[in-house]
Parts: C-alpha cells; structure tokens; sequence
C-alpha cells in the first residue's frame, strides 16, 4: 500500500505501472498481519523471530515497489516520504539487533526502531485507502496540481493521526514488552538445552 492510490499516470506507462501496483496489496496485508503477530507474541522467542523475518521480507518488497513508482510518475509524492520514513525505521531496527548495538539497550532500540516501522505501514495503508476513496471523487474537479494537493493533504492528515496514536501506544505499552524479553530469551533457551538432553539421553 506504500504505492498505490497516486494521480493518474501517463498512459504509455500505465501497463508497466499497474504490474507494480497489483502486487503491493498481497504484501501490505502479510505485513500487516504479520507485524500484528510480532506485536502479539512474546519477543525474543524462535516464532518471533520467525515472524519477523516474514514481516522484514514482506515490508522491503513494499519499499522497492514504492520507490520504483517515482520513474513511473516522474513525480515525487507522499508513498516515497513513507518509503523513505519506513526505510530508515526498518534498517535502524534490524541494525540494532544484528549488532545488538546499544550494547545495553539494543532490546528496546530494536523494539522502538521496529514498532515505528510498522506505524509507518500502518499510516501508509490507512492514507492509501483514504485517497482511493478521495481522489476518484475530486478527479473530474480538479486538475492534475489539484489532485496532487489533495492527495499529499489527505496523506500528510492521516500519516499525522496514526503516528499520534501510535506514539501513545508505544510509550504506554513498549517498556512492559521490552522488560519481559531477556526472560523469555532465556525461557527458550533452557527449553532447548532440555530438549538437546533428552534427545541425547533417548539416543544414548
């Protein structure tokens, strides 16, 4: 959804356009399902991880999509603010916990780098849906300047309301996550040295 609902494109491009478009549905929504069972599950564990690596996966699809539109349109607009914004939460988020850097607080600069991505993707989805039902209706009004300022307005309005509730989210609901993690990490972690013995004790 970071691609779509733009102004109309030049119609020599619209076949090569809509390739890309068609495909950004299926990836927003295994994102955001995704993302949700990340939120979801206890962190730290195997399924987290597991998870997130589909969400990872799924979220740099929608990156590429939506900047690639830029050489469709020739124009600059709101999806590429939001490709841009998710693209640096994500590599910050996936930074932090491949280096495990800050070395002390990578848990929660990892936690808080990853949940703004997927506000981001959140706000995105809800400002692209909000202008496939705008721009149809203020197409045959307006021209193509027009379109263009409706449609970074009704972006910019949504994207400002998501983050707002998001950030009240994350602040409230973030740091119970993050305490929780080290243990959870060390639960999984003993489960396994368990399971390792039996199976060498069942085989022995």
């Amino acid at each position: 959804m970071l691609g779509v609902g733009v102004p109309p494109i030049p119609s020599r491009q619209n076949a090569r356009a809509l390739r890309h478009l068609q495909r950004d549905p299926h990836r927003s929504f295994v994102a955001i399902g995704a993302g949700a069972l990340v939120i979801g599950i206890s962190k730290g564990t195997r399924w987290h991880r597991t998870v997130g690596h589909i969400y990872v996966t799924a979220m740099i699809g929608l990156i590429v999509s939506a900047l690639s539109i830029y050489d469709l349109t020739g124009n600059f607009g709101p999806f590429h603010v939001a490709a841009i914004v998710v693209t640096i939460t994500l590599f910050m988020g996936l930074v932090s916990v491949l280096l495990r850097r800050p070395r002390k607080q990578w848990i929660e600069a990892h936690a808080t780098w990853m949940s703004w991505s997927y506000i981001g993707l959140i706000a995105a989805f809800l400002a692209e849906s909000l202008s496939r039902f705008v721009m149809p209706r203020v197409a045959d009004v307006l021209g193509q300047n027009g379109l263009w300022s409706v449609l970074w307005a009704s972006v910019g309005l949504t994207s400002v309301a998501v983050c707002v509730v998001g950030a009240v989210l994350v602040a409230k609901r973030l740091p119970r996550a993050v305490a929780s993690t080290p243990e959870a990490m060390r639960r999984e972690r003993s489960a396994l040295r368990d399971a390792a013995q039996a199976a060498g004790e069942s085989a022995g």
